[in-house]
């Protein structure tokens, strides 16, 4: 078996024995060797090991996978079957009590559909004093004329 073409570069025989293990010491250290410098080839190489890697994945990551995406599925698929049903609900309701027939009819008026409502707002007042606060009776202070006698500032003064 030859390992190498007439070009120089690892042959496909050549890759497959690399890869199944197939080469003596000799072998493999020529064929590292060449995969070091030889990008076309390193190419080949890493594109046979990746193909069996990702060709056919384990049967419990299928099951699992697509067991998660039918649960989503169906999650999605009843999340818009019960708006879709509330929404029937709804407008059979609104059609029943005639709510439907007077929007239609009166849709343009939207005088008719708002309620007519008058705020009446309460007047201003001061705020009630509290007669007591804390059991005493409260006085007002009485109101100074006068300037103090002590200084304002006690530090420096």
């Amino acid at each position: 078996m030859e390992s190498f073409r007439k070009d120089g570069c690892l042959s496909d025989e050549g890759l497959h024995a690399l890869i199944a293990g197939q080469l003596d010491e000799l072998g493999r250290l020529e064929a590292a060797e060449h995969l070091a410098y030889c990008d076309k080839c390193t190419d080949r190489y890493t594109a046979l090991l990746t193909a069996d890697a990702l060709s056919d994945p384990p049967r419990s990551v299928r099951r699992t996978v697509m067991g998660t995406i039918w649960v989503r599925l169906m999650q999605s698929t009843y999340g818009r079957a019960a708006v879709a049903g509330v929404a029937a609900v709804l407008a059979l309701t609104m059609w029943r009590t005639g709510a439907l027939t007077f929007v239609t009819d009166h849709g343009s008026d939207l005088q008719a559909l708002l309620p007519t409502v008058q705020v009446t707002l309460p007047e201003k007042q001061p705020p009630k004093l509290l007669p007591e606060k804390l059991g005493r009776p409260v006085t007002p202070a009485p109101a100074r004329t006068s300037i103090p006698a002590f200084p304002l500032c006690w530090k420096a003064c």
